[in-house]
């Protein structure tokens, strides 16, 4: 393997434009959060942020499947129809610790959610089981919370599921409404 093959300049605008759809994702997250406090957001904001994020995510998806500038291997590969990007591999260019590797490197080769998403994961299910008459997961996993049980006997996850049914079908008449 030679380092010297790797387009960096390719790969840095790669980089350069995944933070953007981060920031872009963050940004979003943000306007949702906030304005789902008192009130819905405006719809032109929610709107206008999503468009950003698809134009971002084209733009990163086109420079994925044909790269501007090409090396003299890029330039004979891109001939034969095949990309920059195919024959490198990922792998760490640094050593890592056996945790470093087992929390940020195998849940990506695996395709797993990273650690981060997993707590966001279960922090938006732990405030929204808050919210329920049920206690949701944290009734039928038996988490202990500082609040009180909703019923006096135990929660079945099929109780948890007909409350998230009439959460939807409330929140479908009031979309249908506003539509």
């Amino acid at each position: 393997f030679d380092p010297k093959s790797l387009p960096i300049s390719q790969l840095e605008l790669l980089k350069f434009k995944s933070n953007q759809i981060i920031e872009s994702i963050q940004t979003l997250q943000r306007t949702i959060d906030v304005g789902g406090q008192n009130a819905m957001p405006a719809w032109p904001d929610i709107l206008s942020k999503y468009n950003v994020i698809l134009s971002q995510t084209h733009s990163f998806s086109q420079s994925l499947s044909s790269p501007q500038a090409q090396s003299q291997i890029g330039q004979a590969q891109a001939r034969l129809g095949s990309s920059v990007y195919e024959k490198i591999a990922l792998h760490p260019s640094i050593g890592m610790t056996d945790a470093q590797l087992d929390n940020d490197l195998i849940p990506l080769l695996r395709n797993q959610q990273t650690t981060e998403v997993l707590n966001m994961e279960t922090a938006t299910v732990r405030r929204l089981a808050e919210c329920m008459a049920t206690r949701g997961a944290i009734a039928t996993n038996s988490v202990q919370t500082n609040h009180p049980p909703a019923t006096t006997g135990r929660v079945t996850h099929e109780d948890v599921l007909h409350e998230c049914e009439e959460i939807r079908s409330a929140h479908d008449h009031r979309v249908e409404r506003a539509v």
